[in-house]
């Protein structure tokens, strides 16, 4: 099962994903396609950090998304459970535009079997962005309450239209809390998927 792992960036998807591996017991794989990306540019010359992707003309980003998941695909074709950590939409740096993450021409390669839209309310993602800035000096924008706000929006759009194009569920979960305080509802989740592996 292809899973898109939907939200904008601090959302917490990859805590969410580790502490609901451990519910699934391990049968989880998480890619990124941020990283599958990276790998790509690093390959052609193109870039050397994740961070200067949304810098690129959207041409280049798009051949690179493309690629990638060319490469997604054969890596989840050989796992039970893969959860793609993927965006909705891209906010661009040169045009301050929002490039599709996952445009048709992606998605009908990837082919997802269920979409899992992690959203917590902007002031969380923000706190968290900046945590994430003082723990490891990463560098990614940080943005407004209303900025924010509207890149959750985008993503929810870009869910709803990707569930609609591959007639597959769309689970909302809202990640505000730190997944130790949530754990009643990530068992639920957990739950969920069990079933739906059955």
């Amino acid at each position: 099962m292809l899973v898109f792992l939907l939200g904008v960036k601090a959302v917490g998807k990859s805590k969410l994903t580790a502490e609901l591996n451990k519910f699934l017991g391990g049968k989880i794989s998480e890619i990124s396609y941020g990283d599958v990306m990276l790998e790509i540019g690093k390959e052609k010359g193109l870039f050397t950090d994740r961070e200067q992707i949304a810098k690129l003309p959207s041409t280049i980003q798009n051949q690179i998304r493309q690629a990638a998941a060319e490469r997604i695909r054969a890596l989840a074709d050989k796992e039970d459970f893969v959860f793609l950590n993927t965006h909705g939409y891209i906010y661009t740096i040169p045009h301050h535009t929002y490039l599709p993450g996952s445009p048709d021409s992606v998605s009908d390669l990837l082919r997802p079997n269920l979409i899992l839209l992690v959203e917590a309310e902007p002031e969380a993602i923000i706190s968290r962005r900046k945590m994430d800035l003082e723990r490891t000096g990463r560098q990614r924008e940080i943005g407004t309450v209303q900025e924010v706000a509207e890149a959750l929006f985008y993503e929810r759009v870009s869910g709803v239209h990707i569930s609609m194009r591959f007639a597959c569920d769309l689970k909302p979960f809202d990640n505000t809390k730190a997944v130790d305080e949530n754990t009643s509802e990530i068992s639920k989740l957990a739950k969920m998927f069990e079933g739906m592996a059955k």
